[in-house]
């Protein structure tokens, strides 16, 4: 329960139901907590899982859970992969990963960490913050609270395994249960897409002869096998398709090394082993009325290329915000519905992408398996020495190249000049990282906009003292929620003050596309994405902005 866990509303018990406490569901309730949002998070199963399952966490996820200061103590725990091995008919690629297109970004490398120490890290900081998950409490039921309004509210009826039936009434409800969610059904929200035919097999276990500290992909026309540096519960986690007719068992596991690397590994000392289907699914909307969907509820797809625990956890940090705002009178109707226009296109990216590469990985027919046995040793050596095609694919992959440009609640201000688009974060880009100095120390730009609430951002010379205090008079409903900073070029003599950032090195400048001659306001939104871009000092266009975010009053005219 957390430390408000009763909603300001007198209607509503509470303003959140979290469904589900998995890490998608930690990190929405992570972030609910951090904005003061009153919320409570279920789960039905008694205790924590024990399997590792989704073992990989991308940069961007890393970036993004910085506002809870669990990134580093995440990195920390997890090993990261340098390289990827390749073992193709004729050779053994060796690819770096992460070694070009990532200066941007803190976090250069794909961590491979167990779920269950992703979860624990995440549990750990909603216990510092006074939040209890309640196990052993599980959805049977969900009706609208006014049967003629779907946006009113939830009465959800939760079964406890401590003290019988128990109802709560929530402002908002969301399904973060997993494939198989509760919510999702008793929403009535459609679920399509199909299953893969082959059984698979992982296993979490000890292996000789594998390089230490890299992955492992060996493509054959039987499918594929991969091996990943996982480091505990033990050292390696090997995914393969199982062959049909073997049990799940250490001689099948040797059996399948045999087949795909000729002998060359020994595997002993399973730590866990179990068989599962895979399916390319997605939930036909993300909202329905006051009822959300967010991970695994919401989109499961094949595990190539990591994505779907990462994905997860963003669908949350996009959405904890908007509905804490929303939970204070202060989102715009606008801002709670782009959570599905932004989100749904890129869960649909990830499920088409990776159910592409998949088919391919795994086909084991005909045509379809030449682009795996014929065409990707004759083309990996050369596109892998191309730099700039491998920063695209690592930028994809760590998914720093997710942006929410087309949405509606993004804006550029009328003073943009269209010269100046072309350089640096658009609205609805992630704000990218660079090293600056902040009251006489290094810090990370990133790091000093990690806050509830909005960062405005102002850039180059000229801007009056009296700036910040104008725009929070002007945006008194953000008190607390705003944090405005000047950013400037050059100079560790400028005078120290806990709202100047120095770009002594001009990267920051660089990245974002700016001119130290120049002044413009950004305003970064809770999630790191620039959600407004103006050239000059006039303020009035951010105040505009952060009122219809909000849905607050009529806009006061501010000007520098």
């Amino acid at each position: 329960m957390a430390a408000h866990d009763n909603s300001a509303d007198p209607n509503y018990d509470v303003d959140v139901l979290i469904v589900g406490a998995g890490p998608t569901g930690l990190a929405l309730a992570a972030q609910l907590s951090a904005f003061g949002a009153s919320f409570r998070i279920i789960d039905r199963r008694q205790s924590p899982g024990t399997e590792s399952r989704a073992i990989a966490i991308q940069p961007r996820t890393l970036e993004a859970l910085r506002p809870f200061g669990v990134s580093a103590e995440l990195a920390a725990a997890g090993r990261p992969a340098r390289q990827l091995h390749l073992h193709l008919p004729e050779e053994t690629l060796e690819v770096d990963l992460f070694d070009t297109g990532m200066d941007d970004t803190a976090f250069q490398q794909l961590l491979f960490l167990s779920q269950t120490e992703t979860e624990r890290i995440l549990t750990q900081y909603l216990l510092s913050r006074r939040v209890r998950i309640e196990r052993g409490a599980e959805l049977q039921d969900l009706e609208r609270l006014d049967p003629e309004d779907p946006f009113a509210g939830m009465e959800a009826k939760i079964q406890r395994m401590d003290r019988g039936i128990e109802r709560i009434r929530a402002r908002y409800v969301v399904g973060a249960d997993g494939a198989d969610s509760t919510v999702r059904a008793k929403a009535g929200m459609d679920w399509r897409g199909g299953a893969y035919p082959d059984t698979f097999i992982l296993a979490d276990v000890e292996i000789d002869g594998a390089e230490p500290e890299t992955v492992h992909s060996y493509p054959t026309e039987d499918g594929f096998l991969f091996l990943f540096p996982l480091g505990g519960p033990a050292t390696w986690r090997m995914i393969g398709i199982k062959p049909p007719h073997r049990p799940a068992t250490l001689e099948t596991l040797q059996g399948m090394a045999d087949t795909f690397t000729h002998g060359q590994l020994t595997v002993r000392d399973p730590k866990w082993i179990s068989t599962f289907r895979l399916s390319h699914q997605m939930a036909e909307y993300f909202q329905r009325g006051s009822v959300f969907l967010a991970g695994d509820a919401a989109h499961v797809h094949s595990p190539v290329a990591a994505q779907g625990m990462n994905t997860g956890i963003q669908d949350a940090l996009n959405l904890g915000w908007k509905l804490a705002l929303g939970a204070r009178g202060l989102a715009s109707e606008e801002l709670i519905d782009s959570y599905h226009a932004e989100r749904r296109p890129v869960g649909q990216e990830v499920v088409s992408t990776t159910d592409r590469v998949f088919k391919l990985a795994t086909s084991r027919n005909g045509l379809k398996k030449l682009p795996r046995t014929k065409l990707l040793p004759a083309v990996a050596p050369k596109a892998m020495a191309w730099d700039g095609l491998r920063s695209r694919l690592f930028r994809s992959m760590s998914q720093l190249n997710v942006n929410y440009r087309g949405s509606s609640v993004v804006d550029s201000g009328a003073s943009r000049f269209p010269a100046a688009l072309s350089r640096g974060p658009r609205p609805g880009d992630r704000l990218p990282d660079a090293d600056v100095i902040h009251q006489d120390r290094e810090r990370r730009l990133q790091d000093l906009l990690a806050t509830p609430g909005f960062s405005v951002l102002l850039c180059g010379p000229g801007w009056p003292q009296d700036a910040p205090a104008r725009l929070a008079a002007a945006l008194p409903q953000l008190a607390g929620l705003l944090n405005v900073r000047q950013l400037t070029a050059g100079s560790s003599l400028i005078a120290d003050d806990a709202g100047i950032i120095k770009d002594v090195s001009g990267l920051a400048f660089h990245r974002l596309g700016l001119s130290p001659r120049r002044a413009e306001l950004l305003v970064v939104r809770p999630d790191g994405y620039v959600g407004y871009r103006s050239a000059g000092r006039d303020l009035s266009g951010a105040v505009e902005y952060l009122e219809d975010l909000t849905g607050t009053a009529e806009s006061t005219a501010v000007s520098a």
